[in-house]
């Protein structure tokens, strides 16, 4: 026969089964919390893929913006002639049919927005200065367009018009190495 103490101890060890099944439910719960969580974790895209992208796009976005307006915008700055206004010098902003490089005119010397138009780099970039590195799998590219200054929203959809306005759209496009496009969008304005 035991002594009374061990069969007290005996007793008193271990759970009941009420205890169980609250432990258990709680751990469900907490699962059905937690699982999801750590799913989203798992199956989120890369943050560094991320960070490179939104650098690619800001960098050159940066870059544009620092530019003039037109190419016949005057030094110092000013606005021109446009189908939208007459206000400012007597010449004209460069046709929409226009935008993009001038003749023989390539990266290093650009010197105003619109020369970007069709811009586009893939897996070799280039900074402002013509200094290259590599980022395999990304892509950017730019768009400018002439787009209407009452235009109520404005995106990357945002349509163009087919003739001059006193606002240029400007979207710089970057796909990054996991096939998601981010568009970085300004609009920059004649003055």
């Amino acid at each position: 026969m035991l002594p009374s103490k061990l069969k007290k101890y005996i007793r008193q060890s271990g759970f009941t089964l009420i205890e169980l099944v609250i432990t258990i439910v709680i751990l469900g719960f907490s699962s059905m919390i937690l699982l999801p969580f750590f799913n989203s974790i798992s199956h989120s895209p890369d943050p560094l893929v991320r960070i490179r992208a939104v650098n690619l796009g800001q960098s050159l976005m940066d870059e544009i913006l620092a530019k003039k307006w037109d190419n016949n915008t005057p030094a110092g700055g000013g606005s021109i002639k446009t189908s939208e206004s007459d206000r400012g010098s007597s010449v004209p902003a460069t046709p929409s049919a226009g935008l993009g490089p001038e003749a023989g005119e390539s990266r290093p010397i650009f010197n105003d927005v619109d020369d970007y138009n069709g811009y586009s780099e893939t897996d070799v970039f280039h900074d402002q200065d013509n200094n290259s590195f590599t980022l395999t799998g990304y892509q950017r590219s730019v768009q400018v367009r002439y787009i209407a200054g009452n235009t109520a929203t404005i995106d990357h959809n945002t349509p163009g018009l087919n003739n001059t306005s006193d606002s240029k759209l400007i979207v710089v496009t970057v796909t990054s190495s996991s096939g998601e496009k981010f568009y970085f969008t300004a609009v920059r304005c004649n003055i």
